[in-house]
């Protein structure tokens, strides 16, 4: 990442600054457990054959274990000084929520680090001392000798072990003062006395990571913008920082914020991000991340982030599988970049690339070929092969921007982060392998040599390491236009740090300097003259707003809309006719900055002219209609937003609409009643997904209409459901009974009256703790579907019927106990429906059942005969229920023997312990079928009395068997409900990294086919065991031979006498292997411990998946 440094007066604040903690932040102990770093080695040197270079470029390290190990992100200061944040809690004292179901509501409902402490503290009660044991630490790497390379280190803070500390994500430095990511804290850390470790903290702001939430979704991307401020980010973690009276942040999703270098003034910039682990400033200021998918077969985003933008995720969407994984985010293609019907309230991604963004730089202008100009640089992280660092370029659109190119810069790297260094070339932190800790690290350089001794590189070192301070003025404006970014922002900083003393030099520049750029800079450096408190009297500052006027009228557009920027942020109050009249700028970029800059000023008199601008873009520019909302709502005129609800235009009462989202406004519901069918959505999207409570009534009301876009129908229902009265469960009730409506809709609402009395505290459509509030009753249900029931269940679709049967019998409905019969003797109805019906049959206590359960035993199909045997055995006595399964067991099917299986472990009869002995018996001798196996011993382990037979039967395995305790997942498994681990399950993300039949990410091998190609074993071994044996064309190897070469690649192909590698460095290389004298194998890209993952049954069922992709 790419940072910029503050003016000369941020010193003073930060000097003022207290030593003590603040905001309760609290300090880990010091005392936890010493670090494993890996010993000093040449395996740096050797990896570093195996990368992927463009041609003309080079390689070398930096940098490697013993002085860095498992590092996540890095600074590189002005002095040539490397600060790289280290993680030793990474999965040992930061957990994640995927595997901890039974916690997943706590951990939604999570508002504070204190929910999260106390949550923490209940389940883990005296474990929770493990969450102090590793402390993440800040590791400062030197250059004594002046050769180009680390020789010396630091640890230059640890000591973050506190329960709540995440893993630090983010540092950045500027003389002397250190800024650290570390959530739930904001750390400045100071070395006062120059040994190369901080002897001084401040917490500047406490409340970031409000849950548990995924791994990794932390406080991180530190930078420092044009206007001076700290820019960093968080993921879906959430914040609620208390500042000021006040609360900053949303705890339902990532965010970007600023704030003065001193922590003051922090603010929320834009939000509804995931994961945005990085962002970087283009030159003309304009902001981008590059942001995190959510491996439900989504695609990482490329971001311009807008003041006030909401990039469209919530937290509650990773764990919603309704109507499908990830719900409307997958559904209503959310994270799509923008196409038409898609939701307005979001500011879509400009592309979707990469799978693993993980660091983002921009480059400064000087150190590369001149083709890398203005490019940006992603780090895309996968754990193994494919990882690597994209370059790209984008090119203007309208107010925003397009892709234009992209290409592989550095590939087969395993890079977390990537900056720009003081001597041309791009340097990058590596993981070295896998997912997990090794205690190893490295720093590399990527360069090319020409461009590397270009002298402007030599120059540019110079100036960063000398300095600014004892600059002139006259020296510091003619930096401005500096051909690299870092040093233009530091002279720019400086400028603004000497106040008064530099604004004629700065007008001037601002007026007529030498570059874009450097005009750009100057007036940037007023802003922040102008933003400093008492840095101006009242008459100066005045002088310095009246001098960046005319630039709002420059003939270049990008002078005008940064003058436009500065001036709104000053709230020049003399700008206001030209910010109006520069709403009709030929420039879409300067009517964005001129909107934006009417909201800050924030008088009532810009409301046409921004209504005018609206109807002007008829929504063909996201970008300036979100500036000319952002624009409406700082005029804080609710009443002319309610006016305008009626407008003919309709742009504009769609702009009118998103601005009363943003305030909640109940009067938003005037637009469910619109002509236009998407501006009814759009209301119905911000009543419900917001929500605005005092609107929800009228949402449930247009359940009533036919004529509905789904989004608006999914909300309509769920508003139902939410408000939970007698009237709205007629409503539902219609709904289910309109023959008509989709499918789906019908079954919501079904859904939505089976769950009546106890709604669960997420909401169905966005995912977000949000309980229902109020008495509810079953019996409001219940006579609203009693009356159709039976015609529901005798010719609605079979899904629907389905639905119906399962509301019967959460609702109790007993009169529909002949529709429930008949429908599971329905021999052309599918299995699910049967199958509710028997349920049904079962929960009501018909006396028809058992004649239900003796016609659906005859079918054919095995999924219905297996629920036979379960009801069975759970409605009848003891010794019959025995005798039924004993039955079962000797002559039904696989599938039905399973069930029997697992019905046993609730029968209450000791004869049933013996049976189970027989079969382990069975087992013993080989004679048990293997589809059998692990239903024999699980039901066996859950008799108290058989266990001890079964653990003594396991303990005489092969204890060289690494794959011993899961043989007996390897048949036997369902795979439909291993596809739907494949598909949906968020704790293994298989789709992230995986293609079957062209769906799925492009990490890991491409699954299609592997059952024809792959025995039972490999696909078992590949899952709890990926780096047993890898994937040919994803094992990476070094290997050294007696002559001394080393050669690092993939493997191609392997025999008992030669291995070929494919080196980038030399080609296809032929290896004898009587030749070799070493040979180190990357780990795979899979992560190890999926056997702990999931349980034994998702293990076989996803096995049979696999096995069935033929």
């Amino acid at each position: 990442m790419l940072v910029h440094r503050v003016s000369r007066h941020v010193a003073a604040l930060i000097a003022c600054a207290s030593i003590v903690t603040t905001h309760t932040a609290e300090v880990g102990t010091r005392n936890a457990n010493a670090p494993e770093v890996a010993a000093a080695s040449n395996e740096g040197e050797n990896a570093m054959r195996g990368f992927q270079l463009p041609p003309g470029f080079k390689a070398e390290v930096i940098a490697a274990e013993p002085h860095i190990a498992n590092p996540v992100s890095f600074y590189i200061a002005n002095d040539g000084k490397i600060y790289v944040t280290e993680t030793f809690r990474h999965s040992r004292g930061v957990t994640d929520i995927r595997g901890k179901d039974t916690w997943l509501d706590e951990d939604l409902a999570a508002r504070t680090v204190e929910d999260r402490l106390a949550m923490l503290k209940r389940h883990e009660r005296d474990n929770i001392a493990n969450y102090s044991k590793h402390s993440d630490r800040i590791k400062l790497l030197v250059d004594q000798n002046g050769d180009g390379k680390v020789d010396a280190s630091t640890v230059f803070a640890d000591g973050f072990n506190h329960p709540l500390d995440g893993i630090g994500a983010g540092v950045l430095e500027w003389k002397g003062n250190v800024w650290y990511a570390n959530l739930p804290n904001l750390w400045l850390l100071r070395d006062q006395n120059s040994d190369g470790v901080a002897d001084w903290r401040k917490s500047l702001h406490h409340g970031y990571g409000v849950r548990i939430g995924f791994l990794g979704h932390d406080l991180h991307g530190l930078t420092f913008g044009p206007d001076g401020k700290v820019y960093f980010t968080i993921g879906d973690r959430g914040a609620n920082i208390p500042f000021e009276g006040k609360h900053v942040g949303d705890p339902d999703s990532g965010a970007v914020f600023r704030c003065n270098p001193d922590g003051s003034g922090l603010e929320m910039f834009s939000f509804g991000l995931r994961n945005p682990q990085e962002i970087a400033f283009d030159d003309f200021g304009n902001l981008f991340t590059v942001d995190n998918n959510s491996d439900g077969g989504d695609r990482a985003r490329l971001t311009y982030l807008a003041e006030g933008g909401d990039s469209g995720w919530r937290v509650g969407y990773q764990f919603n599988d309704w109507p499908n994984p990830r719900g409307p985010w997958n559904r209503e293609k959310l994270w799509h970049p923008r196409h038409e019907g898609q939701s307005a309230h979001h500011l879509a991604p400009l592309t979707n690339i990469t799978d693993g963004p993980s660091g983002l730089a921009h480059y400064p202008g000087v150190g590369l070929p001149a083709a890398y100009k203005d490019h940006f640089f992603i780090v895309d992280f996968h754990g193994g092969r494919g990882s690597g660092i994209m370059s790209l370029n984008l090119k203007p659109n309208g107010a925003s921007f397009t892709l234009d190119k992209r290409d592989k810069f550095v590939w087969e790297a395993l890079p977390t982060d990537a900056d720009f260094g003081l001597d041309g070339g791009l340097y990058f932190v590596d993981w070295v392998q896998g997912w997990s800790m090794t205690g190893k690290g490295r720093v590399y350089r990527v360069y090319e040599e020409q461009s590397a001794s270009d002298p402007l590189v030599a120059e540019s070192k110079r100036l960063l390491k000398e300095g600014f301070a004892r600059k002139s003025v006259k020296e510091l404006a003619s930096l401005l236009s500096h051909p690299h970014k870092r040093v233009r922002q530091e002279a720019q900083f400086e400028l603004a740090g000497r106040g008064q003393a530099s604004v004629s030099a700065l007008q001037n520049e601002a007026r007529s300097g030498k570059t874009t750029l450097s005009r750009v800079h100057a007036t940037w450096a007023l802003g922040q003259i102008l933003a400093r408190p008492h840095a101006l009297n009242s008459r100066q500052a005045a002088e310095v707003a009246k001098a960046l006027m005319p630039l709002l009228r420059d003939n270049e557009p990008e002078v005008a809309a940064q003058a436009t920027k500065v001036l709104g942020e000053a709230n020049a109050q003399e700008a206001f006719e030209a910010f109006i009249s520069n709403l009709n700028h030929a420039s879409p970029r300067v009517q964005y900055h001129s909107a934006l800059a009417l909201g800050k000023l924030g008088r009532s008199q810009a409301f046409p002219a921004l209504v005018a601008l609206l109807e002007r873009n008829a929504d063909k520019d996201e970008y300036i209609r979100h500036a000319a909302v952002m624009g409406l709502l700082g005029l804080n005129e609710p009443d002319a937003l309610i006016a305008a609800t009626e407008h003919q235009n309709k742009s504009v009462r769609l702009g009118v609409l998103l601005a009363l989202r943003r305030l909640q406004r109940a009067e938003i519901a005037n637009f469910l009643d619109d002509a236009d069918p998407f501006i009814v959505t759009e209301a119905a999207r911000a009543i419900n997904d917001v929500p605005i409570s005092g609107a929800l009534y009228e949402l449930a009301k247009l359940s009533e209409t036919e004529s509905l876009t789904e989004p608006a129908m999914f909300r309509a229902v769920n508003a139902n459901y939410r408000l939970g009265i007698a009237e709205s469960a007629a409503r539902l009730a219609k709904v289910v009974a309109r023959s008509g409506a989709a499918e789906i809709h019908r079954v919501q609402a079904l859904e939505a009256l089976a769950n009546w009395q106890h709604p669960s505290g997420r909401d169905r459509i966005t995912g977000l703790w949000r309980p229902a509030v109020g008495i509810r009753e079953n019996k409001h249900a219940a006579e609203a579907l009693g009356p159709i029931i039976a015609d529901i269940l005798n010719t609605a679709p079979d899904r629907v019927r389905a639905a119906a049967a399962n509301a019967a019998a959460a609702l109790g409905l007993n009169a529909a106990a002949p529709q429930l019969a008949a429908l599971a003797a329905k021999e052309d109805a599918s299995a699910p429906s049967r199958i509710a019906a028997l349920r049904a049959l079962a929960a009501v206590k018909s006396e028809q059942l058992s004649a239900a359960l003796e016609a659906a035993g005859k079918s054919s199909n095995e999924e219905l005969r297996r629920e036979v045997v379960r009801l069975q055995a759970a409605s009848g006595s003891g010794a019959s229920a025995l005798a039924r399964l004993e039955q079962t067991i000797e002559k039904g099917s696989v599938s039905e023997q399973q069930a029997a299986f697992s019905a046993l472990t609730k029968v209450q009869d000791a004869a049933a312990d013996q049976l189970l002995v027989r079969q382990l018996e069975r087992l013993e001798k080989g004679e048990l079928p293997r589809e059998l196996i692990l239903d024999v011993l699980e039901a066996a382990l859950a008799r108290p009395s058989v266990k001890p037979r079964v653990e003594a039967l396991l303990a005489k395995q092969p204890a060289n068997d690494e794959l011993g305790e899961f043989r007996s997942t390897m048949y036997g498994g369902n795979g439909e409900a291993g596809r739907k681990i494949f598909v949906e399950r968020a704790e293994v993300a298989c789709l992230r990294c995986h293609k079957v039949n062209g769906e799925g990410g492009e990490v890991g091998p491409d699954l299609t086919g592997i059952g024809a190609r792959q025995t039972r074993e490999y696909l078992l071994e590949s899952i709890v065991l990926p780096n047993k044996a890898i994937a040919a064309g994803f094992e990476t190897l070094v290997v050294s031979v007696k002559s001394g070469a080393t050669y690092a690649g993939i493997l191609k192909s392997e025999n008992a006498t030669e291995m070929v590698i494919n080196s980038p460095e030399d080609g296809l290389v032929t290896i004898k292997k009587t030749d070799i004298e070493s040979r180190e194998r990357g780990l795979s890209g899979m992560p190890e411990g999926m056997g702990q993952v999931l349980s034994k049954q998702d293990l076989r069922n996803l096995i049979e998946y696999l096995g069935s992709l033929k």
